[in-house]
């Protein structure tokens, strides 16, 4: 009887850590040890913003160190205090996926999101912090991070960074919409959380009138030609995505397991490293490094298992 008893015990006890993964830790690394970590967004009102991800997402506040974070499942969302600066970023948005997210839509109207309507693809919360919604019947029950969302100046770019992120990072070639969006996978594909690219223009787009488009009155006949109108200077090129550094989604960051030997190992082979590996005030190992698009990336080392 004891030994049934004690094996019933051991039981629940298995299930209750098994049936809470998606709080409980990070999606496992990948092949390099790499997995989505945190998203961190400056906002003029933190309370607001905590409300709507505790909410409407289930989020649930935890502390790290001195630091509040909000845990969905596959990333932490971490909000900071600030005015957010404008531009053109090259990150857009975070992804949400599960198998119905109309509740969560019906919730965020109803809360006075007015892009929230049903099966709407981009929501907009206060302060332009973007997110994309996907309904996927293989998604999870609830809410879950699926993926960080580069706009790129143009498809070339898009390739390149997956490429980038693949080599450096371990992630696996993918795609989605038919191919239409590179991914660099960070999970398996049923765990599905990616890097993902979508060529959006900017860099050098413009151009100036047509040719032979000039005007002015007719010349006269016998007259002397008019000389011809100076050219209009052509438009100035549209700005290509800068880094997010400063705007409403500031960085997202990567825990990466044995931070210490993986930015040396990723420095030797020409990475930029713009902070070294320290321990940061909430016990944390980061590190700050540019991509290969010039975004600024945090690596993190101690997030899992929070």
């Amino acid at each position: 009887m004891k030994r049934i008893l004690l094996a019933l015990l051991c039981g629940v006890a298995l299930t209750a850590a098994g049936g809470a993964p998606a709080f409980a830790q990070l999606v496992a690394p990948d092949s390099a040890g790499v997995s989505l970590g945190a998203v961190y967004y400056t906002v003029p009102d933190v309370e607001a913003h905590k409300k709507i991800w505790v909410d409407n997402f289930g989020a649930k506040p935890v502390k790290v160190g001195n630091t509040e974070m909000l845990k969905i499942p596959g990333v932490f969302i971490v909000l900071k205090q600030g005015q957010p600066g404008t531009g053109t970023p090259l990150v857009n948005h975070l992804g949400i996926w599960a198998k119905d997210l109309d509740p969560t839509r019906a919730k965020l109207l109803a809360a006075g999101i007015a892009s929230a309507v049903s099966k709407a693809q981009f929501i907009d919360l206060p302060n332009g912090l973007r997110l994309e919604f996907i309904d996927d019947p293989a998604g999870p029950e609830l809410p879950a991070a699926h993926h960080i969302h580069y706009f790129v100046a143009n498809a070339q770019a898009g390739t390149d960074g997956r490429a980038w992120y693949m080599k450096t990072f371990g992630a696996t070639e993918n795609s989605r919409r038919n191919g239409a969006v590179p991914s660099a996978l960070l999970t398996t594909p049923d765990k599905w959380i990616s890097i993902d690219f979508t060529a959006a223009g900017g860099g050098g787009r413009g151009g100036g009138a047509p040719r032979g488009a000039g005007g002015g009155a007719p010349t006269a006949p016998g007259a002397a030609p008019a000389p011809a109108p100076a050219p209009a200077p052509a438009p100035a090129a549209a700005a290509g995505p800068v880094s997010n550094k400063g705007t409403v989604l500031d960085r997202f960051a990567l825990e990466v397991k044995g931070i210490d030997a993986f930015v040396k190992k990723i420095e030797a082979e020409g990475v930029k490293v713009t902070k070294p590996v320290s321990t940061n005030a909430d016990g944390l190992k980061t590190a700050m490094i540019v991509d290969v698009l010039g975004n600024d990336v945090e690596l993190i080392e101690g997030l899992a298992g929070k």
